[in-house]
């Protein structure tokens, strides 16, 4: 299954390792060492403001959407159809 994560990028649901908040992140010596060691794989999908952080397999989303509606739609998708 998919996640939109913003603008017209999705992602698979198991590739996701982290979602993380950005301001949450922004206090962090460790976040901003792995943002600089992974500069090139940086996606940034923000038009304006950035508001959460998506680490895949393979890249780093940077989401206009927020860790919680991205917590929201994986719940959501990972919840089976009939209960």
């Amino acid at each position: 299954m998919y996640v939109h994560i913003g603008e017209d990028a999705m992602v698979r649901m198991s590739d996701i390792v982290a979602i993380m908040d950005m301001q949450a992140t922004k206090s962090s010596l460790i976040m901003e060492q792995f943002m600089k060691d992974n500069d090139n794989g940086i996606v940034d999908l923000c038009r304006s403001t950035c508001k959460s952080i998506v680490i895949t397999d393979f890249k780093v989303y940077l989401s206009p959407l927020s860790s919680a509606t991205l917590k929201k739609r994986t719940e959501k998708m990972a919840r089976p159809i009939f209960e």
